[in-house]
């Protein structure tokens, strides 16, 4: 039965992975260095530590993760100053439903405090929220599991009793490794066979991971 529900942050809340991507483009093009959707996909979901070690790798100092990152934290913050933080349909009814039916929530976001905090309060979602934890306030970024079992034991819900609603592979490989039934809704990454493993749902909105939960307490 499920009894708690800890959704990833960008890309599932708020629809700012697409702007994050662009972003990171304007950042390929100034600093003039090449970023594929490889190596997104291997960024997406991971907190600053690893995608640091990620841009040593690839680009061996020619260009930091630091500088491309400026670039793109402020075409995502004069995005959001412009138009609010966008969010995924359904967001606020799905929230509200889990309330109602006395479904925990927490968020689980490798973004940090400062900034997913931000985020919550402007568009009003922090109401819904029982528990948090950030990227600045775990050792192991996804896909280490850290994040989500941390956020389990501050609801107080065993893991096996949480969903986890994620859009990355490091997000749901994190699942996957908590012991929590992992459900994917997709966002920029799409979902193939390949993640089958990993996935123990697949969900093409919010609102209708509803049925999901409801199958679970049938069960």
């Amino acid at each position: 039965m499920i009894k708690a529900v800890l959704f990833d942050m960008d890309g599932i809340l708020f629809d700012t992975e697409i702007v994050m991507k662009e972003g990171w483009l304007k950042a390929a093009r100034e600093l003039n260095f090449t970023l594929t959707e490889e190596h997104l996909s291997q960024m997406r979901g991971s907190a600053l530590p690893r995608s640091r070690k990620l841009f040593e790798e690839w680009f061996h100092g020619k260009v930091t993760y630091d500088e491309g990152r400026a670039i793109r934290s402020a075409y995502l913050n004069d995005y959001i100053q412009r138009n609010g933080v966008p969010e995924k349909p359904g967001l606020h009814e799905f929230l509200s439903w889990l309330k109602e039916h006395s479904i925990k929530v927490a968020v689980a976001t490798s973004t940090t405090r400062r900034v997913a905090e931000g985020y919550w309060k402007q568009s009003g979602i922090d109401q819904y929220i029982d528990a948090s934890v950030c990227g600045d306030e775990v050792v192991n970024s996804k896909p280490d599991p850290e994040i989500f079992l941390k956020a389990a034991s501050l609801l107080q819900v065993p893991i096996a009793e949480c969903m986890v609603a994620e859009d990355s592979i490091n997000g749901l490989k994190a699942a996957r490794a908590s012991g929590a039934v992992s459900c994917m809704i997709p966002d920029l990454t799409p979902y193939t066979e390949e993640l089958a493993p990993i996935c123990d749902h697949v969900s093409p909105s919010l609102l209708d991971c509803r049925k999901i939960i409801l199958d679970s307490q049938e069960k």
